[in-house]
């Protein structure tokens, strides 16, 4: 995982912590002396701790809100209910491409175990222009966290909260070994493996149940909507790797033969990850 992420540092007896971290639920309070104060958790995919801090400046600071990417400094404290962290320091933070899958809060996976997958399997990705694509899409809360706590289906394949992600992750899996590709049209790959299912973010809930958008339109023609602006952003980074992108995202496998060959691996690292499920399910 590294030695930035938050239970690592926590291994500490006591001690300084820094570092970026999501917040999650700040409160405002005062004590009975009359001082103001705030209480909050920071979280991170390795977990959780509760901080607060007295100061002024960090009650007052713009990075202070729900879900904020904050950077910290502090002190880690034990007691006898666990650690807690008094923050000195609290500003808003940037998001770097190493820390996409890192700051996404341990308790909105259902399977957090597969966000060290996740994390591993960005690494992959090395051109920047496609880097950028990606931070760009999972930057979104509004799609990463979905994506992460969604079910691939409800009544079929990976029909389970964390199924999408498990899904996305195993068509991904299909892909890394072929490195006998190009490494534009590899790598492109590996990302369309990887979000081919987005548009499942708009038709299904972590709850398990259809949105309403979802008993009417079908996910795949979904895809390219919750991408579209991140594709736009990749276009005039690297119009040829956009467009192939597109084409792989939208190829369906009974068509004719594909005009990039990658199109035709993609399709079916989602039928044998969707087919593998559906197999250990009847036995």
């Amino acid at each position: 995982m590294g030695n930035n992420h938050l239970q690592f540092q926590l291994s500490a007896t006591q001690g300084p912590i820094s570092g970026t971290f999501r917040i999650i639920s700040p409160y405002f309070g005062e004590a009975n002396s009359g001082h103001p104060f705030v209480r909050l958790r920071l979280e991170d995919f390795s977990g959780h701790t509760y901080a607060y801090s007295w100061r002024d400046d960090v009650r007052h600071s713009s990075g202070l809100h729900e879900y904020s990417r904050a950077y910290i400094e502090g002190n880690i404290k034990h007691h006898k209910s666990g650690s807690v962290v008094e923050i000195e320091t609290l500003v808003p933070a940037n998001l770097e491409y190493q820390d996409i899958v890192r700051l996404i809060p341990q308790g909105l996976c259902p399977l957090p175990e597969l966000l060290v997958e996740l994390q591993a399997a960005l690494r992959l990705i090395t051109i920047p222009a496609l880097k950028g694509f990606v931070r760009q899409v999972l930057m979104d809360d509004g799609i990463a966290f979905p994506f992460v706590a969604c079910p691939a289906s409800l009544k079929h394949h990976h029909n389970y909260p964390g199924g999408l992600l498990k899904h996305s992750l195993e068509s991904f899996a299909f892909i890394e070994p072929q490195r006998s590709f190009t490494r534009d049209s590899y790598e492109l790959g590996l990302v369309a493996a990887l979000l081919h299912d987005i548009g499942k973010i708009l038709t299904l809930t972590p709850q398990m149940t259809p949105t309403s958008l979802g008993t009417c339109v079908e996910h795949d023609k979904l895809t390219l909507e919750v991408l579209g602006p991140a594709i736009q952003e990749l276009y005039q980074a690297w119009p040829a790797g956009a467009k192939e992108l597109r084409y792989l995202l939208g190829w369906k496998a009974q068509r004719t033969i594909p005009h990039y060959n990658m199109a035709d691996l993609v399709a079916c690292s989602d039928r044998l990850s969707a087919g593998l499920d559906m197999e250990k399910r009847r036995a």
